[in-house]
Parts: structure tokens; sequence; C-alpha cells
């Protein structure tokens, strides 16, 4: 068969040509009901040109995140382009957190807390953060079923459980005004693994990002946790500028193409 498991990567498969030659490697997962081709790399000396037509045949009615000179080629033949993000990560064995960041405050009239809340608490604060000129607007456009996505990545049924360091920012009237939340995703550090799969905060409230962030860096550092990876849009280059600051790295640019 052309697609295969791919025995050395948990969730791994392959495919492969008509003489049984490996064309591409990916990890296969289930996303909004879709199946989805996460970091789908090529066989080594393998042209995108060259691998294009058995990807288009094989992955038919799939999404499919690859590196950016694959994606773009699978776009330039026909494929709906999707999100266009870097993958970041930091590797907390190597660089942990200072220690000093366990004691990170929030600005004036804001407290850091646990994720105490129920979805429908961070509904207003992660609807007013993606207005129409955000990057990320295109992959939240259904902003009527924000908080039941949020409830999904709060109770671990999308990208595993929520983590510890996760966090909000909280107003002194109660309110919340940020999030991170960090999902311990599946698979191995710096593409699997602890995962921030949302941060945000409401854009009438400045300064949260960066007191939120370092907060679930110290917390995952002092709980043993391996590394903590993200992907942030590319064009984003607040966000970017921010996770670098931070002691993140860029390791991987992916374009994302429906087949």
């Amino acid at each position: 068969m052309p697609i295969a498991e791919d025995q050395s990567r948990e969730t791994g498969r392959t495919i492969t040509d008509g003489a049984g030659r490996v064309v591409a490697r990916f990890l296969e997962q289930e996303r909004d009901g879709q199946r989805f081709a996460d970091l789908l790399e090529l066989a080594d000396g393998l042209t995108p040109a060259a691998a294009v037509p058995l990807l288009q045949r094989e992955l038919a009615g799939w999404n499919v995140a690859a590196e950016a000179p694959v994606g773009n080629a699978l776009i330039a033949a026909g494929g709906t382009p999707r999100r266009h993000a870097h993958v970041m990560s930091r590797d907390l064995v190597r660089d942990p957190a200072p220690g000093a960041w366990l004691e990170t405050r929030a600005p004036d009239g804001y407290q850091l807390t646990p994720v105490d809340r129920p979805p429908a608490d961070l509904g207003d604060a992660v609807r007013a953060a993606y207005p129409a000129d955000h990057p990320d607007f295109a992959d939240v456009a259904d902003r009527e079923n924000l908080e039941t996505e949020l409830g999904t990545l709060m109770d671990g049924s999308q990208m595993g459980p929520l983590l510890r360091c996760s966090g909000l920012a909280v107003r002194d009237d109660g309110s919340v005004a940020g999030a991170v939340l960090v999902n311990g995703s599946g698979g191995e550090p710096p593409f699997g693994g602890p995962w921030i799969s949302q941060i945000f905060r409401h854009p009438g409230d400045r300064g949260l990002g960066e007191p939120l962030l370092r907060r679930a860096v110290a917390i995952a550092t002092r709980d043993g946790l391996p590394a903590i990876g993200l992907a942030v849009t590319h064009g984003n280059a607040n966000a970017m500028a921010l996770y670098a600051r931070n002691g993140f790295a860029d390791l991987l640019e992916s374009v994302g193409v429906a087949l």
C-alpha cells in the first residue's frame, strides 16, 4: 500500500511510490473531524515537483502541513492554502527558566492564576483578541464556537491534558483578560510534547503576554518538563519577537494545504 505505518514514530506514516521507495513521511492526526498529515517531509534528494503528483493522489481529501517548499508546491498545483506558521520551542533541559520567573507578576490591576474557570469565562477575551486584522483571524473566524474550542483544549479532548503551567490573567474585578493554555500533546519535543495551544489577551489589556508566558515556562521547568513548544502564524512579527526574547528557537517554517 502507498501509505504504510512508520514504526520509527508514534502515528508515523510513510508514502511510497510504485517501486516501493519511500517518498514522504508524516504524522497522521485528526483535527475537527478531518484527516491531517502533519510534519510531512520528503525523502532525501527528492524535489517537491517530483513528489507533488503522488502526494495529491494519496492524500486527496486530507489537510497537510509540510515544510514551506513542499507546501508551496502543493498550493501551486491547486491545493487550498491553510495556515502558514513557524514551529518554535524552548529546551527546558539545556535552557531552564530562571528561578526568578516563578515570582513573575502581572501589571497593577491584574493577577496571574491557575486555570480555575470554565471556558465561558474566557470567551470575551479570546473573541476580542483576534480582530479582523489579526494574522490568526482566519483560523478563529468561527467566533460563535470559540468557547467550545477552548473547552476541548481545557478538558484535554483535543490536544491532551491541560498542564498546570497553564494560567490566566485576571482583572481585579475578577474577569479574565488573557490566558495561556499548555497541553500535554503526544510525541516528543521539539515537535510534540508540552505545547502552548493558546496564548491571548484582550487588546485593551496590555503587558500581559510576557508575564503569562514566563510564568508558564517557569512552572514547566519546575515540574521537570523537557521542553515547551508552540506554533505562531507567519507574519505575526510581534508574537515571534516575544517568543524569541523568552528563549524560543524558530525550528521550522510550515505551510498548511487542503488537498
